[in-house]
């Protein structure tokens, strides 16, 4: 997945966003971005991976952002914010029981975006 969300960050303003518990955690989070190697020029910006400690929060930060394309494998996440955004990817193995017709479904990242794993 990391050649894919890089190839995206050099076309996208790409934003990641983690669910955390705490201070920790998010540290833990960055530490293992970097040492993929993820924050390279032309990369991801590391202020750029955002945090937060609920779903809620994380829609919450999705709407504030207003994005052309969101991707997320939580079906409840994708239900509430099709009518915000212009198009998602929902990343599940099972297709979703309700769609809108801004809603995509892939099995992953690397399928959706036809990279060999």
């Amino acid at each position: 997945m990391l050649e894919v969300l890089l190839e995206i960050a050099k076309y996208c303003d790409l934003y990641l966003m983690e669910r955390i518990l705490d201070d920790e955690s998010e540290e833990r989070v960055l530490s293992a971005l970097k040492n993929a190697g993820v924050f390279t020029p032309g990369g991801l910006v590391s202020d750029k991976v955002l945090f937060c400690s609920t779903e809620n929060g994380r829609s919450s930060f999705v709407r504030q952002l207003e994005p052309d394309w969101h991707i997320d494998s939580n079906p409840e996440i994708i239900f509430q914010l099709a009518r915000f955004i212009k198009y998602e990817l929902y990343i599940s193995p099972n297709r979703p029981e309700r769609t809108a017709s801004n809603v995509f479904t892939s099995t992953s990242l690397e399928q959706f975006f036809g990279v060999s794993a």
